[in-house]
């Protein structure tokens, strides 16, 4: 990255104190690239932070507020210059379509990797396109960000890149969506870290920022057939 490339800034809205410190202390160790500018734990001063700091990409989380959250979206998103990302637990029901219909880019999990929270918050910023696409099974008012029409070879030359573990694991979150690491792992015989490593792996070679992109790119693409993947030296 150039040295002159000003920080991508990025503000915080959670009622929760640990969640805040979290996110800002992994937020700022992707110093320079990125760094918090700001933090609220209220919509209404999350108002009033926003339209002094003028943030690039804002953290949306939704708790009981005496403001609507979708309003309080739509309020943010009016200037095209800020980008809200709904975060989310993968079992809290938040009506993330609502949320996108009212202006959101998309939604990041609290369960993805660190590595793709940060990319999340780079592809938003860099990327002016909006999500389109939701899939309704066992995942229902999710979204995934909008990607140009597929290449067919370039695709497949993705995919042939998979090993054969991580396509069982793209089945095996297929299979059930909702299921946590730990026991994708334990399906898989595998440690959860093994999981989150080839999560990561997963997402490099398919160009992917979370959970729920993969379980879109992978309906999309068939990537739940049986078919064994090609190896890639």
């Amino acid at each position: 990255m150039p040295a002159h490339t000003d920080p991508i800034r990025v503000m915080l809205i959670d009622c929760r104190p640990l969640v805040l410190m979290g996110l800002h202390d992994l937020i700022e160790a992707s110093r320079p690239r990125m760094e918090v500018s700001g933090r609220a734990s209220t919509y209404a001063h999350a108002l009033d932070l926003a339209e002094q700091l003028r943030p690039h990409v804002i953290f949306f989380s939704f708790f009981p507020d005496e403001l609507d959250p979708l309003e309080v979206i739509a309020g943010l998103t009016r200037s095209a210059e800020m980008k809200v990302l709904v975060f989310k637990g993968l079992h809290e029901a938040v009506p993330v379509a609502r949320a996108i219909e009212a202006g959101a880019r998309g939604v990041v999990l609290a369960e993805d990797p660190t590595e793709a929270i940060t990319r999340a918050i780079v592809k938003v910023h860099h990327h002016d396109s909006r999500p389109d696409s939701v899939w309704a099974g066992g995942l229902s008012g999710h979204v995934a960000p909008r990607r140009s029409p597929p290449n067919g070879y370039l695709e497949r030359a993705k995919q042939a890149r998979l090993t054969l573990r991580e396509r069982e694991l793209i089945r095996a979150i297929v299979d059930d969506p909702s299921a946590k690491y730990m026991c994708i792992a334990a399906r898989l015989g595998i440690s959860e870290h093994t999981v989150h490593n080839h999560l990561s792996n997963i997402y490099h070679k398919l160009d992917l920022i979370n959970r729920i992109d993969l379980l879109m790119y992978a309906l999309k693409h068939g990537l739940t057939n049986d078919d064994e993947p090609l190896e890639s030296g």
